[in-house]
């Protein structure tokens, strides 16, 4: 048994001579296998063994804080523009002229008489029996008067309000149209002329 463990110890020692020979004759012997390097600190990348002679990236750990200016960001400031508005144009609205009133009657110059004013209108109702004198007038118009009278005041007492008179035909044949402080009725705003109808009515 010691004869067999001798031999084959001759036999490993001759495979590991032969085996030195051969690497001998082949030239330069293979370089050994690379290995990884050690791993660096945290937060570190290195280059890897298919790519040398890159210097190796830092990659920081933590992010810078922003800090903003005591005061905040500026305000952005508009420049002031000044506005016109645009022109108005305004069109005057269209309106007739307004027609003239015609003018009032003038005075007659060939009658009647103030005393034939006063006798046509005596004796009408609503007309104090009393002394009339007229004391405008009279104004004509065509074959229209008229006039104002009034009550002639007795002693002590007050003047009486002013009548107007409205007539019509000659100065010989006068007929009465209206008496009173309201002459201005339908028959003279539709038949007396207008000088007349303006000294009675205003209009």
């Amino acid at each position: 048994m010691l004869r067999n463990g001798r031999r084959r110890a001759c036999a490993l020692f001759a495979l590991v001579v032969s085996g030195t020979g051969v690497l001998a004759g082949c030239g330069e012997p293979p370089a050994p296998p690379l290995t990884a390097p050690p791993p660096g600190p945290a937060g570190t990348v290195t280059a890897s063994a298919s790519a040398p002679g890159y210097p190796p990236v830092v990659v920081p750990t933590t992010l810078p804080t922003g800090v903003l200016p005591p005061t905040g960001l500026p305000n952005a400031t508009l420049p002031t523009v000044p506005y016109t508005p645009p022109p108005v144009v305004t069109t005057p609205p269209t309106t007739s002229p307004a027609t003239p009133a015609p003018p009032p009657a003038p005075k007659c110059t060939g009658g009647p008489s103030p005393a034939q004013i006063v006798a046509v209108v005596e004796g009408t109702a609503g007309i104090p029996d009393r002394e009339l004198k007229v004391i405008d007038g009279p104004f004509c118009s065509g074959t229209w008067q008229f006039a104002t009278i009034e009550i002639v005041a007795r002693r002590g007492e007050e003047k009486y309000e002013p009548l107007f008179v409205v007539t019509t035909g000659s100065p010989a044949a006068l007929q009465l149209v209206e008496a009173g402080t309201d002459v201005c009725s339908k028959r003279v705003r539709d038949d007396a002329p207008p000088g007349v109808r303006v000294r009675a009515c205003g209009a």
